[in-house]
């Protein structure tokens, strides 16, 4: 295990673990969702997304939950390359500082200013899991918010979020794993 710290508090770890442990194959999309949600679940934490990557140190899943410290939301990103013999497991955990909730309030008024939302659409679809809006596992102030949206990242790019989302895309091609020296 390696671990590293940006200035901003951010952590990245690599695991390279011995096996596949279980994961699903990675064509399995709606099993690698299962799997995100339970692992959020487990730690107490709501599902942000699960997406395809792929890069240098091959094929693999990342996923990226959220959970509370109150009064502040951490997330959790991590990019699985499952191998039989060294399986990667990047995780990056990065946390609300300072004033929070910033991005969710101005969203949230746009989206009613606009007449996008109604109190009605708030209540029902503001915070729902990405791929099953009938999930209810974990409170609902940890699923997935509309405001967490990809979409909105430009327009807050110092929120964790946007920087463990950055972090994820970045890492497929910008680091390769060499499992041995010779």
């Amino acid at each position: 295990m390696r671990r590293w710290q940006n200035s901003h508090g951010d952590v990245m770890t690599l695991a390279i673990v011995g096996s596949l442990m279980g994961f699903p194959h990675l064509s399995n999309a709606q099993g690698w969702q299962k799997y995100a949600r339970e692992l959020a679940e487990s730690r107490t934490g709501g599902l942000i997304e699960v997406r395809a990557s792929s890069g240098k140190n091959g094929p693999g899943m990342a996923l990226i939950y959220k959970r509370s410290k109150k009064p502040a939301y951490f997330f959790t990103g991590m990019l699985i390359v499952p191998k039989g013999d060294a399986s990667q497991i990047w995780t990056v955990v990065a946390g609300e500082g300072g004033t929070t909730g910033v991005r969710e309030a101005i969203i949230t008024a746009e989206l009613f200013e606009s007449g996008t939302y109604s109190i009605e659409d708030y209540q029902s679809s503001w915070a729902q899991d990405p791929y099953d809006p009938g999930y209810h596992g974990v409170d609902r102030s940890l699923l997935r918010f509309v405001s967490d949206d990809e979409r909105y990242d430009g327009r807050f790019p110092h929120h964790p979020l946007t920087r463990i989302r950055q972090t994820l895309a970045a890492l497929p091609e910008s680091v390769a794993v060499v499992s041995r020296i010779t």
